[in-house]
């Protein structure tokens, strides 16, 4: 029979289970359909609205910007799947998902029409504002990821630089 504290672990675990299935889910079709001229063309004002995305234009066009922000999506999410059994992708999937999402969630305040003007403005957001906001909450997952892998990644990367240190010095 499990104890109080079995049980709330396990609970934990599943949740943050779900929540990374979900998240990488999200990073997938996302991702996905970045290769389709459709998304492209969804994609290209808010790609021109942010000043850290708008050189992808010029240097590869607007189906190679939307494919560049696909793979990365992609990347994210396998990382994330792979963060079930590697602390290190998890970590590494953590930070490109804080990344993906800090990035559009500044989109929030460079983007026009994020605010709704027919009530009244700011703080009525539109829907394009809402698309945007609900990253907040995405973000939020990635640096989870990242805070709980981070003990585990450093302990890897101390060990094995001790382990050199060993080495060196006999």
């Amino acid at each position: 029979m499990l104890t109080e504290k079995g049980t709330a672990m396990s609970d934990r675990r599943l949740s943050d289970g779900v929540l990374r299935l979900a998240l990488a889910l999200v990073f997938v079709a996302f991702g996905y359909v970045k290769f389709f001229p459709f998304e492209a063309d969804g994609v290209e004002p808010l790609i021109s609205a942010h000043p850290l995305l708008s050189w992808l234009l010029p240097a590869f066009g607007k189906a190679g910007a939307s494919a560049f922000l696909g793979v990365m999506e992609i990347s994210a999410g396998v990382l994330l799947l792979l963060g079930f059994r590697s602390a290190l992708a998890s970590f590494f999937g953590g930070v490109l998902a804080m990344i993906t999402f800090f990035i559009t969630v500044t989109l929030f305040f460079v983007m026009p029409g994020v605010f709704e003007e027919s009530a009244g403005g700011f703080p009525a957001i539109s829907g394009m504002g809402g698309f945007l906001l609900k990253d907040t909450v995405l973000f939020a997952a990635g640096l989870l990821f990242a805070n709980q892998a981070w003990p585990k990644v450093s302990e890897q990367f101390l060990a094995s630089g001790d382990e050199r240190m060993a080495k060196a010095s006999t």
